[in-house]
């Protein structure tokens, strides 16, 4: 499993994959993999599917912050950001 760090609209992961937001539902990986997002679903174009539970996905990843420990946490909205100290300073942290 791969660990990804999350830098506002992109994502870096440890392989060094990266994902990059391009709105608010749908982002593009750097393989050509685009992830559109519904609800608490995220679809990819290849098939893979992920659900949000709180800070953990279906795959068994999670988020803690701007840290996720698999692909399917990366899509995890953090609903407390909006409310953060970075979002006064205009900081987009939401994926």
């Amino acid at each position: 499993m791969s660990f990804w760090q999350i830098l506002g609209r992109l994502a870096v992961s440890s392989d060094g994959e990266t994902i990059q937001r391009v709105s608010d539902n749908t982002s593009v990986s750097g393989d050509g993999t685009t992830y559109t997002r519904m609800g608490s679903t995220t679809m990819g174009s290849d098939g893979s599917m992920f659900t949000q539970m709180g800070s953990f996905s279906t795959d068994g990843s999670t988020r803690m912050g701007s840290t996720a420990t698999g692909l399917g946490a990366v899509f995890n909205k953090q609903d407390d950001w909006a409310n953060s100290k970075a979002d006064k300073f205009g900081f987009d942290h939401n994926w």
